[in-house]
């Protein structure tokens, strides 16, 4: 009676395991309106099961497990909440295969000789244990993973898919995998190697896909506060203009007075005056590159404020034939890198160098600036002494080698070198 108990217990929890387990990681919340749905569901495949139970024997039952629990769960996913096809295969095989952890605990007594009530409440307690760590810890983060397309979620389907068919084939519908044979046993470990390279992969390309995200976010967010600052540089020039244009009128006056008093000399410099001051009202311009342009005018400020002598050549076209965030990578990481290496320095001895240049169809670029204490060289890569500090020397290589470009970083008695060729 115990044993018959037991398996009856173990037969319900286990369905109320995969439908909550199901729906936890698809992301379905426990709603009243939800609960009810799953729970009459649950009922009514138990009483289907129990009614095939009275016809056939529960080997039978179990084989049609597929077509009496999952089929009907999957078309509730897709019709009633609403989840496509390969979302809802995806999140019933992964319920399935956590499963397998309470049935792997149960073989333990069971491979000791345990009657099989003590084998059942193995797997029950299994149930309760991986259930709580599914909820707590692991639904939260796939339910993450599923609201992504369904294109992404391809590579995580091939593991789940291929153990549900797996686990049916060899020991449900047969006894494959008990048998011993070589081809199947080394199956699962195949198909294990298959994911873990498609994930790999699949991995590295949304890792450059993330790194080219943050890295035109960060171009958004320079572009955007140099337009805030040619806003106000704009601003202050028209006020200016408005200024010299009133006074015109008196600039005009006194240098009449000075020529008709013979004094060109001084007429002379206070024209000079005027042309300065009328200078100062033009937006300054580095090159034709308008990219460059944006990423020098917002550090120029910085380099006047911490008193840093920047001196540049730059002969570019307007088109340089590198994207925006790829120039973005390389320049504004070498600046920003020579930046940090020069305030170490005392204001009279911090100075950056930048030389840009097109020659025989290769863009040229070139950052150098002295430094307080010799960087270290590693591989030819400076290796960064604070945390949080050297992702800007390797942004700058793999954006190099990722345009078939070159990217040299050296170090002489005074200077440290940064030398790009693209």
């Amino acid at each position: 009676m115990i044993n018959l108990t037991t398996e009856i217990i173990r037969h319900i929890l286990t369905l109320y395991f995969g439908v909550f387990v199901t729906t936890a990681i698809i992301g379905i919340k426990n709603s009243k309106r939800n609960v009810l749905i799953l729970n009459v569901f649950c009922i009514l495949d138990l009483l289907l099961h129990l009614a095939l139970m009275s016809f056939k024997s529960t080997g039978h039952v179990i084989n049609a497990y597929p077509l009496v629990t999952h089929l009907p769960l999957m078309l509730i996913l897709i019709f009633v909440f609403h989840r496509s096809l390969l979302k809802s295969l995806l999140a019933i095989t992964t319920a399935y295969l956590c499963c397998q952890i309470s049935n792997w605990m149960s073989i333990i007594p069971e491979s000791f000789g345990c009657e099989a009530w003590i084998v059942d409440l193995t797997y029950i307690a299994g149930i309760f244990i991986t259930y709580f760590i599914v909820y707590k810890f692991i639904a939260p983060g796939l339910s993450d993973i599923f609201t992504k397309p369904d294109v992404e979620l391809i590579p995580f389907c091939i593991m789940p898919f291929f153990y549900y068919i797996f686990d049916y084939a060899t020991t449900v519908y047969t006894s494959l995998l008990y048998a011993g044979n070589h081809i199947v046993v080394e199956f699962v470990p195949f198909i294990m190697c298959i994911c873990y390279l498609i994930f790999c992969v699949v991995y590295c390309r949304q890792f450059e896909r993330q790194q080219q995200i943050a890295t035109q976010n960060y171009f958004m967010q320079i572009k955007q506060a140099q337009f805030q600052k040619e806003i106000e540089s704009m601003q202050r020039n028209e006020k200016n203009v408005s200024l010299l244009r009133h006074d015109m009128r008196h600039f005009l006056n006194n240098i009449a007075t000075l020529v008709e008093n013979g004094d060109s000399e001084k007429a002379l410099d206070y024209i000079h005056s005027i042309v300065k001051t009328t200078e100062k009202t033009i937006n300054k311009r580095y090159c034709a590159n308008e990219i460059i342009n944006v990423i020098l005018l917002s550090n120029a400020d910085l380099f006047e404020e911490k008193h840093i002598d920047f001196k540049y050549s730059i002969t570019v076209p307007s088109s340089l034939g590198i994207s925006d965030i790829d120039m973005t990578a390389i320049l504004q990481n070498a600046l920003e890198n020579a930046l940090h290496a020069v305030l170490m320095l005392e204001p009279g001895k911090r100075f950056i160098n930048l030389s840009i240049a097109r020659k025989n169809d290769k863009l040229l670029i070139s950052v150098e600036n002295p430094f307080a204490e010799r960087p270290k060289m590693v591989n030819d890569m400076p290796q960064a002494t604070e945390k949080g500090h050297g992702l800007g020397t390797k942004s700058i290589k793999q954006t190099a080698e990722r345009l078939n470009g070159k990217c040299q970083f050296s170090v002489t008695d005074k200077l440290f070198i940064v030398r790009v060729i693209i």
